[in-house]
C-alpha cells in the first residue's frame, strides 16, 4: 500500500513537507533559512575536501571525479571490468547507461590506485519552479570495501557540487531501490517519503512525473496505485541468505517490507525521495562518520 505520510527514518514521527517548516523560502525568514543552508553547504564542502579518513587506516580509499566529456572507452572499460566482476553486463549497454549521466565518482585504494568501486550521478529537470532532481546511477563496490559509506560520500559530494554552483535551486533526491539499497540510504536519513502517485498536490504531481520519466528511460513501469516500480529484477535466494535475520528486523527493512510485501518475488522496487534539508545533511554526515570509524 502506498504511503502518503512522510516517514521519519529509523524512528517515530512525521517529517515536514515542502510547503512548510524547514523548506519555506518566502519572506525574511525564508531568506535567513537560505543563508543558513548556504553556510551549512559550504561548511560540509570544506569538511569533505579535508577528507576524514584516519592516518592509521591500513587501506584508505580516495575518490576521484570523471565528467561525461571524459568518458573514453578506455576509462569506461576499467569501470566495466569491475562491474562484471560483480554482475555480468555487456559493454555497449554499460556505455549507454554511462552516457545518460553527468559524472562518475571512482573509488580507489590510496596505496595502489586500484579501482575498488564507482557510482554514476546526474540531475534531471522537474516541473516545480527552481528545482532539479538528483538521481544516482550505477553503483558497484567490491565486497571488501563495503560498509564504509562510500555511496553516501559520493551522494553528498555530488549534491554539494551542484548546490554551491546553483544556490537558488532546490534539489530533490529520487531513488528506485531494492530492499538493500533502501535500507542503506534511508538508514542514514532524518526523514524521507515513499513515492505516492495518488498525491495530487503540486509537489506530489511533480515528483510522480519525475519518477515516471526516470522509469521510462529504463523501460520500467510505475504502479499508479502503490508507487512500486516494476524493474523485472528478482532477489536471488543466495543474496537473501547472505543477510542474517537481524538485518530484516531493522526499522528500514520492516518499512520496506510493509510497503512492498512481495519484494522477494515480484520484480518490483520501491520509489522514495527526500529533500536535502539541514536535518538530512547532518544525518548523512553523521552516518558517514560512523561508518568510517566502524570500518577500522
Amino acid at each position: 500500500m502506498a504511503e502518503s505520510m512522510p516517514t521519519r527514518a529509523g524512528s517515530r514521527g512525521a517529517a515536514r513537507g515542502h510547503s512548510g517548516g524547514d523548506d519555506a523560502d518566502s519572506g525574511a525568514s525564508g531568506g535567513r533559512r537560505r543563508r543558513r543552508r548556504r553556510e551549512l553547504v559550504a561548511g560540509l564542502a570544506r569538511a569533505l575536501r579535508r577528507g576524514g579518513q584516519r592516518a592509521d587506516d591500513p587501506v584508505a580509499v580516495r575518490i576521484d571525479t570523471l565528467w561525461r566529456r571524459d568518458f573514453t572507452d578506455e576509462r569506461l572499460r576499467e569501470l566495466h571490468a569491475l562491474a562484471c566482476a560483480l554482475m555480468a553486463e555487456d559493454f555497449d549497454h554499460f556505455r549507454v547507461h554511462a552516457d545518460t549521466n553527468d559524472i562518475v565518482f571512482r573509488f580507489r585504494r590510496a596505496d595502489t590506485d586500484e579501482l575498488v568501486g564507482f557510482q554514476f550521478w546526474r540531475t534531471m529537470p522537474m516541473t516545480l519552479p527552481r528545482t532539479r532532481a538528483i538521481v544516482g546511477g550505477k553503483l558497484r563496490i567490491l565486497p571488501e570495501f563495503r560498509g564504509r559509506g562510500l555511496h553516501l560520500v559520493s551522494a553528498l559530494r555530488f549534491y554539494l557540487h551542484n548546490q554551491l554552483r546553483n544556490p537558488h535551486i532546490r534539489y530533490y533526491r529520487l531513488s528506485i531501490a531494492s530492499l538493500f539499497g533502501f535500507v542503506s540510504i534511508t538508514g542514514a536519513l532524518r526523514d524521507y517519503q515513499l513515492l505516492n502517485p495518488r498525491d495530487t498536490s503540486v509537489e506530489g504531481r511533480a515528483i510522480t512525473a519525475a519518477f515516471q520519466a526516470m522509469a521510462s528511460e529504463s523501460h520500467y513501469d510505475v504502479d499508479p496505485e502503490t508507487g512500486l516500480v516494476f524493474v523485472n529484477i528478482d532477489i536471488t535466494p543466495e543474496t537473501l541468505a547472505a543477510f542474517g535475520p537481524d538485518y530484516f528486523e531493522r526499522p528500514a527493512a520492516r518499512a520496506y517490507a510493509a510497503h512492498n510485501p512481495d519484494y522477494r518475488s515480484n520484480g518490483s522496487y520501491a520509489g522514495f525521495w527526500f529533500r536535502l534539508t539541514p536535518g538530512n545533511l547532518w544525518a548523512l554526515t553523521r552516518a558517514i562518520a560512523r561508518k568510517r570509524w566502524r570500518s577500522r
